[in-house]
């Protein structure tokens, strides 16, 4: 029974051990470990000043009328018709999708964001 005992206690102590090496092997040395920050967000929030020569309600036309002839909007193509950048193009894309009253939606195609009207 001692012998059993002692066993046990010998197979515990090398697990702890190979553990504890283990965990030093991991542990970075002498650097700061860099942070890696993930933010989600549910909503668009729209902080970008615009400072275009249309108004919120023109672009919107604007995408409209464009999706009249054509099957889907693109980021790209909805800055270079509005004179936003790309990232105030998308925020306001995905700002008019947000709103349930507007009949915009959007589809993800690979990596690439298209903007349709919903049916």
């Amino acid at each position: 029974m001692k012998l059993i005992g002692k066993l046990k206690i010998a197979i515990m102590a090398i697990v702890i051990i190979l553990s504890c090496g283990t965990v030093d092997a991991q542990r970075w040395h002498g650097h700061s470990r860099p942070y890696r920050v993930v933010t989600v967000v549910a909503r668009p929030d729209v902080t970008v000043l615009v400072s275009n020569r249309f108004t919120q309600k023109e672009r919107f036309r604007m995408a409209m009328a464009y999706l009249k002839n054509h099957r889907y909007l693109t980021v790209k193509r909805y800055a270079k018709i509005t004179g936003l950048s790309k990232a105030a193009a998308e925020a306001e894309l995905d700002a008019f999708v947000a709103d349930k009253d507007n009949p915009m939606a959007v589809i993800i195609r690979g990596k690439k964001k298209v903007y349709i009207v919903r049916k």
